[in-house]
Formats: structure tokens, sequence, C-alpha cells
């Protein structure tokens, strides 16, 4: 609560807030919308072309679809404690969240089986690993940044209402994605 000139407090506008931090809300919100919608849904599918039966066929989806990008959402998280770039006012922040768009065609046209309309372009492994590495590690980091940088861009007696508005649009980007997962599967 806010106290105003007369005493009286009055809690800070949740409307009010938004029109601060809306950028880093609706930034995080399509950040998880394109990591869920991918990742697992199409992700999980996708088929080693080196394995030959062997034992990298049983390992490969683990290892470099479920451990790598835990690793790498980890180490991006992590390096926010040390590196915060661009700043919470940079318009680039937002623009790197829009470039991960590219992970969307980048994963369908790795060796996910079975498709039905796609033809695979990425068929080597290195491909769907090398794409795994930066999609998480950017998810880790450029997620991180937002939710640090919302509640910084409001008073400090907003700053919790700033987060909470910011964990709700965490959670709407994570049902959006996994609704869009759907089609994103769907188009392969």
């Amino acid at each position: 609560m806010a106290s105003t000139g007369g005493g009286v407090k009055q809690n800070p506008s949740i409307l009010g807030i938004f029109k601060k931090i809306w950028l880093m809300a609706l930034s995080v919100c399509f950040a998880f919308i394109i990591t869920i919608g991918l990742f697992p849904a199409v992700t999980v599918d996708v088929k080693s072309s080196i394995a030959n039966g062997g034992p990298w066929e049983l390992y490969f989806i683990p290892v470099s679809c479920f451990l790598l990008f835990n690793l790498c959402d980890w180490a991006g998280r992590s390096l926010t404690a040390v590196c915060m770039w661009p700043g919470k006012d940079s318009r680039l922040l937002p623009a790197l969240l829009l470039l991960r768009v590219l992970f969307v065609p980048l994963f369908m046209l790795c060796n996910v089986q079975p498709r039905y309309n796609l033809s695979v372009v990425f068929a080597h492994d290195a491909w769907f690993i090398i794409f795994m590495i930066i999609f998480a590690f950017s998810n880790g980091y450029l997620v991180s940044l937002c939710m640090c940088y919302g509640p910084k861009k409001v008073a400090a007696n907003e700053a919790e209402t700033a987060g909470a508005i910011m964990a709700f649009f965490v959670s709407l980007g994570l049902a959006l994605g996994a609704a869009l997962s759907f089609l994103f599967r769907g188009v392969i």
C-alpha cells in the first residue's frame, strides 16, 4: 500500500504497473510460447540419423534433448548472476526474444519422425544438438533477464505486484505454448 498526502493508503494499480512492465511481461510470455510449443512436443520426436540401432539410438533423446536442454537452460539462467546484458530499457531484449521464432522452422526441419508434410533439411544429429544448445541457453538467459527486469522497472512498493504480473505472464506463455504445440506437431 502506498501512502498519499492525506495519510490514506492505497494499493498500487495493477493496470498502472502493467503499463510500466508490459514489454517484459509480453516478452516472457512469448518466450514460453515458443519454448513449450517446441519442447518437448516437437523435439522429443527427432530421431538420430547416425545411431543405426546402436546405443546412441536409445540415449539420443534423453541426452541431446532433455539433458542438454536442462543444462543449457540452467547455464543461461546462471549467467545472469554475472552478466545482465542488454539492459532493462533496451529494445534489443524483446528483439532477441522475437528472433527465437526462428527455432520453429529449424526444429520442424530436423529429422522429426513421423512426418507427413515437410521434408527433412537438417538430417544430421549435430544440427539438432546445435539448435538445442542455442535454443535452451537463449531461453534460460533471456527469460531470466525479463523476470529480473520486470520488477526493477517499477517503484519499490510496486515490485511485488510487478512480480505477480510477470508470474501470470509466464503461466499464460506456458498454457499458450502447450496449446500451440499441437499445431506445431501437426504441421510436420
